[in-house]
């Protein structure tokens, strides 16, 4: 009698697989490239701010991108790779983003692409601003 229980629930589990999040949820946050300390904030609705550093000063370049649970596609809208569509696999773990070429025609972009990328952790995020709280009350 406790099989035909249990059976259900196990059955009803099985199917609720589906994360609470999207892909793009998943990526957003801000990161840094282990080659040049470029950056780039990506939103959870696809969009992308690229922020580096060339001869003439700070450079800041949008974009957008398309993610699944394995790939993450990106163009630029302006700059030396506007309009080109870079598409990579990638593996998150942690706090740190791997990524492996399947097409890109920006030389600039896929160099970057080649380096781990590591998610910053900024006062937004909630647990930075609890951690903060925490700190401050210890000091006390």
């Amino acid at each position: 009698m406790r099989l035909l229980t249990i059976l259900p629930l196990l059955a009803f589990t099985g199917c609720a697989t589906q994360p609470a999040f999207t892909p793009a949820e998943r990526l957003a946050g801000q990161w840094t490239c282990a080659l040049d300390g470029s950056r780039v904030h990506l939103l959870p609705d696809g969009q992308w701010t690229y922020f580096f550093i060339n001869e003439d000063g700070p450079v800041i370049r949008p974009g957008s991108f398309e993610a699944t649970w394995k790939t993450v596609s990106f163009q630029s809208d302006e700059g030396d790779c506007a309009g080109i569509i870079g598409e990579y696999g990638y593996e998150l773990s942690r706090d740190t983003l791997l990524f492996t070429l399947k097409k890109d025609d920006c030389p600039f972009r896929e160099t970057r692409m080649e380096y781990a990328w590591t998610r910053m952790m900024t006062p937004d995020i909630p647990a930075v601003r609890e951690g903060e709280l925490e700190a401050v009350k210890e000091e006390e």
